[in-house]
């Protein structure tokens, strides 16, 4: 427990002295201690939230993410924030401004870091709006353990931009949309592979994914799901041997993870498209018109998504079927 003389001596230090971790009991202190944190930080905060979390900073320190907000626009300070990004809240997360925020599903706990020197963590009981005690340490040790662990979470996270058109979607049953616009074909790509949580399936002509792999950041937003442990399946009806490097370089610098599988299939015909599905939830059919231009259909339809998947399993079955026979 922080004792008066300690509490003193670490607010008149902005946290610096003397190197403790303690349990603060009392509320207006922890309001203080957060408080003196926003008003002496140097570089940044990282941030976790879940939802007790963020009900009770919106309800009671409103005024601590203004004054973050003014630290961030003013003083290029930088807030990373990690919250559960719901519909019911989606409206209140995107008016924070200057922060760099993402999304994590069925998120537990909380805490902030700031200037990686120092944190705490608020310890609420009986799901209780506002917390009745707080951890607080600044033992380099234990800041560099916790550090290391929102990396972790933010490599993990979804972006808010592409957590927002989820619920968009999400709310729309059977939605459908065609996208002419080739950034904004691009666009989709990025958000299908980013926000995908499972299952990854990508079924294409070997000439659309190798025009979209050369125009576009393409390799470099699947590998981040390795470490999410996605289930990667890439089938093409042809080879391409630079593709095939970039992904056997991908697999063997994340050796720890499951690696993207890659096949490749004569029996398709004439198949002019790609089609991308994420976690049974969305599909993206790729293709050209008759003006050679790249156009995209979005679905979400259940029904549209189960065929496509269906197809894409025949074709990849047959393959490691053939696989095994000729071993």
């Amino acid at each position: 427990m922080v004792d008066d003389s300690t509490f003193k001596q670490l607010k008149e230090s902005n946290h610096y002295f003397p190197e403790v971790t303690e349990v603060i009991y009392d509320s207006d202190k922890m309001l203080e201690m957060g408080s003196i944190a926003l008003k002496s930080i140097v570089r940044g905060f990282d941030i976790v939230w879940d939802r007790l979390m963020f009900t009770f900073v919106w309800k009671y320190f409103k005024d601590g993410i203004m004054l973050a907000e003014n630290q961030a626009r003013d003083k290029g300070i930088k807030f990373r924030l990690i919250v559960e990004i719901t519909k019911e809240n989606v409206d209140l997360i995107n008016s924070i401004k200057y922060y760099d925020i993402r999304h994590i599903e069925n998120l537990r706990g909380n805490f902030a870091i700031f200037d990686n020197r120092a944190y705490m963590v608020q310890i609420f009981h009986d799901e209780k709006e506002q917390p009745d005690q707080a951890l607080f340490s600044n033992v380099k040790e234990l800041v560099a353990k916790q550090e290391k662990l929102f990396e972790k979470l933010w490599d993990i996270a979804i972006p808010l931009a592409l957590r927002v058109k989820e619920i968009e979607y999400e709310e729309k049953s059977d939605y459908q949309k065609t996208i002419t616009n080739f950034e904004d074909v691009q666009s989709e790509i990025v958000f299908i592979i980013e926000q995908c949580k499972k299952d990854l399936l990508i079924f294409s002509s070997i000439k659309i994914l190798s025009s979209i792999l050369n125009r576009n950041n393409f390799i470099n937003k699947i590998e981040p799901l390795l470490k999410k442990e996605v289930n990667i399946k890439i089938l093409t009806d042809g080879i391409d041997k630079y593709f095939v490097k970039q992904f056997e370089l991908i697999n063997g610098m994340n050796r720890n993870y499951y690696p993207i599988q890659l096949g490749y299939t004569n029996k398709l015909g004439n198949f002019h498209e790609l089609v991308i599905t994420n976690d049974s939830k969305y599909m993206l059919q790729v293709k050209y018109d008759l003006e050679n231009r790249l156009v995209a259909s979005f679905s979400n339809s259940e029904h549209m998504i189960y065929v496509q998947e269906i197809l894409f399993e025949k074709y990849w079955n047959e393959i490691k079927s053939l696989e095994i026979t000729n071993r």
